[in-house]
């Protein structure tokens, strides 16, 4: 069984063995499961896969396992784009450009953090959108899973970073209503639904839809309440505290994101706070 590429994904979402356990089994039994090798019944582990999103296959020896250096990468990457080092998202990414990617998950993963990468560092935008295609038109053909919603939004980031709102609002409505229907079943789906759920509400701010904004990053701080995520919060509280124009609400807003910021460790929110709050 691969169990350091479990244990690495459970440290890598930030989870204690209690915490992943938490409905599914006790925590004396993951333990035994990570520390000793002995598996529970196979419905636990399949469960305790879902909730890393893992497939059995992963922790099982198969060929998927040989995506593992790769997955690695890319959970640095999504990490890294959660907090906003964008430049270091791209070195992590190029690491990872030549290395083989056997899985369907595995390659819709690369194709999404790729594009994202490509829009929020202002690449060209044909370079975005040939990124977000292959999971439009091929990987994801069907439309049935996370990744295309996420393509839509990428490609709604390029466009709007290119002061082309209406092709932008074309896509960010499509992320809009596909939303309260996105299933929140993993740690990775929950940090996505977020993920969608803040930069859509950012374009709506962006062109003074304040009501829409505000409802969007609202849904957002429900689940990161609900599931207990903290990165996203502090971005989508400066945002708040930016829509706001109660001066003691503003003030609630930013010093709930700079507390946040802190904890984090993401300090380039915390010199946006900082510049935000001096020039207000």
């Amino acid at each position: 069984m691969n169990i350091e590429l479990f244990i690495a994904r459970r440290k890598a979402l930030g989870l204690s063995q209690k915490a992943l356990a938490d409905g599914i089994c006790t925590q004396a039994t993951l333990s035994k499961f990570e520390n000793n090798g002995k598996a529970p019944a196979i419905r636990i582990v399949a469960q305790l896969c879902q909730r890393l999103n893992l497939q059995l296959e992963d922790v099982f020896p198969t060929e998927r396992v040989a995506d593992a250096a790769v997955l690695k990468i890319l959970e640095q990457v999504e990490f890294d784009l959660i907090t906003t080092e964008y430049q270091d998202a791209e070195v992590q990414l190029e690491k990872a450009a030549d290395m083989p990617r056997h899985d369907r998950e595995t390659k819709l993963q690369y194709c999404y953090l790729k594009g994202y990468v490509a829009a929020l560092n202002h690449h060209p935008i044909s370079d975005v959108i040939f990124n977000f295609d292959q999971i439009i038109t091929d990987l994801d053909e069907a439309h049935i899973t996370i990744y295309t919603q996420l393509a839509y939004c990428g490609i709604g980031i390029a466009y709007q970073q290119n002061q082309d709102n209406d092709k932008a609002q074309y896509y960010f409505e499509k992320v809009r209503h596909a939303l309260p229907n996105l299933p929140l079943e993993t740690t990775a789906s929950v940090w996505r639904v977020i993920n969608l759920a803040y930069y859509t509400g950012a374009f709506y701010a962006n062109i003074n839809d304040t009501p829409r904004s505000l409802q969007l990053l609202n849904y957002g701080i429900e689940i990161c309440a609900r599931f207990h995520v903290t990165y996203y919060a502090a971005r989508i509280k400066f945002l708040q505290a930016q829509l706001s124009d109660e001066p003691d609400q503003i003030h609630e807003y930013l010093n709930d994101a700079a507390a946040l910021a802190r904890m984090n460790n993401n300090r380039q929110l915390l010199k946006n706070i900082s510049s935000y709050s001096n020039s207000h």
